[in-house]
């Protein structure tokens, strides 16, 4: 008996950004490149002017990896948007040598770490495309274990916190995607409880959203039912906020720790807040806003009247400015806001927060459209989450390589399709199109009267 044929202007489709259907490279040396280019890039080697050796083999790969950024939606908006804020940072420098030195020795390094975190994303991109997102994380992973540095006093104070838990994060995030949602399910759970027991507050509360994330991923998404992404992102916002509020009271009640508890309860005492307590520096990136709303450029140094402006607004949430940190930290050469967004608003003005805003979009839609698909992976979904919250918590330096993976899985590729007229032509598929479940043939059996 013949098989039935489906309607012709039905289109069964399969969504390009399916893991196992990106890596299409069979050429050995190609993989081989790749991956090494990305241990790497992890590494972060440092040369002269704050170049790191990953910086040198993306610059180098370039006509390589660009094809990988046209093949992303927004992917060469987004390089075009980070090339300005760049070019910015250079710009409002020269315009505010009025009543602000410009350091060139800081200038250099911040303007080649933006640029540098293009193309470390760019070169993800690539070498996820050849090698599969899986094993793409796998070799950034083993390259962000080569960077750990025992030897330094952090270290040495805790070293989950301040050395293993982004490498081991991100190794066993990346072997457990390879094996199955359960075992990414059980790894984020483990590593949420290892955080717990090592007074890593912040890695807590992400590890725990990723967790939660991943179980409702297996739990509501079908392949007769599967919510929208709107639906997705204003359940990403309640889920992120229920999370707080669940980590602040077990925080508070010592579940996590005396130490951990101690400190939150003065933070909550001094300010009100256990954000604003933990990051006074927030109070004095809005207070500068305010001052000085088109930002200062690359390498400058502040002034007193910057310094007063920022003591006073974290004076403002009950914080003690004078103690040292603000002038030896913050404000000791250059900028330091302590967040990506007020390091590259400092920087590039306006066209950093255009930058950000860019960021946050692409991992937030990122998220949004693979949880509705089902095709999230835990490591995605907790370094797109542990971005967005470096973007206000973290400085731009120590939050580049969690960025460079985070943007580089979260970025969506721009859906095709093969036709059945031409199986060899890819073409758009339409959202409604991606969005329907795959329709199922008629049975062939005689209906019975």
């Amino acid at each position: 008996m013949t098989q039935p044929r489906l309607d012709p202007s039905v289109r069964t489709t399969t969504p390009s950004w399916t893991p196992s259907l990106v890596a299409s490279e069979s050429r050995t040396w190609v993989r081989v490149l790749a991956a090494a280019a990305l241990v790497v890039l992890g590494m972060r080697y440092p040369l002269p002017q704050g170049v790191q050796l990953g910086f040198v083999v993306a610059v180098a790969l370039l006509p390589v990896w660009w094809g990988a950024v046209r093949r992303r939606r927004w992917g060469v908006s987004f390089m075009a948007v980070g090339a300005l804020a760049a070019v910015a940072g250079v710009w409002l420098g020269i315009a505010n040598a009025v009543d602000h030195e410009v350091d060139r020795a800081s200038a250099v390094p911040m303007t080649v770490l933006l640029v540098g975190a293009l193309l470390g994303i760019g070169l993800f991109l690539w070498a996820s495309d050849v090698l599969g997102p899986q094993w793409a994380t796998l070799f950034f992973g083993v390259g962000l274990a080569l960077q750990l540095t025992p030897t330094t006093a952090l270290f040495a104070s805790n070293p989950w916190k301040f050395g293993f838990a982004l490498p081991a994060t991100v190794i066993i995030l990346a072997l457990a995607a390879r094996l199955g949602r359960r075992w990414e399910l059980t790894a984020l759970l483990v590593l949420t409880v290892v955080a717990a027991l090592n007074d890593f507050r912040s890695a807590f509360g992400l590890l725990l959203l990723a967790a939660i994330l991943v179980f409702a991923q297996m739990a509501i998404v079908r392949p007769h039912r599967r919510p929208s992404a709107p639906a997705v992102l204003v359940g990403l916002a309640a889920l992120g906020f229920a999370v707080f509020q669940l980590g602040q009271a077990l925080i508070l009640d010592g579940y996590l720790g005396q130490a951990a508890q101690s400190r939150s309860v003065e933070q909550l005492r001094v300010s009100g807040s256990l954000i604003l307590g933990g990051r006074p520096e927030l109070a004095a990136t809005l207070a500068l806003m305010r001052d000085h709303t088109w930002g200062f450029g690359a390498g400058a140094v502040p002034t007193p009247e910057d310094i007063r402006v920022a003591k006073e607004g974290m004076s403002s949430i009950g914080y003690q400015p004078n103690n040292g940190y603000v002038e030896r930290f913050m404000f000791g050469g250059n900028f330091e806001l302590h967040s990506i967004v007020g390091n590259l608003w400092s920087q590039s003005g306006v066209a950093g927060l255009v930058l950000v805003a860019f960021m946050l979009v692409v991992l937030a839609v990122g998220m949004a459209r693979r949880i509705a698909e089902g095709t999230a992976s835990g490591i995605m979904l907790y370094a797109s989450v542990q971005s967005i919250w470096n973007v206000f918590f973290s400085p731009f330096y120590g939050a580049l390589t969690t960025l460079i993976l985070a943007v580089g899985l979260a970025f969506l590729p721009l859906a095709r399709r093969r036709t059945d007229d031409d199986p060899g032509m890819p073409s758009e598929v339409p959202d409604d199109v991606r969005a329907a479940p795959t329709p199922r043939p008629q049975s062939s059996r005689p209906t019975t009267g």
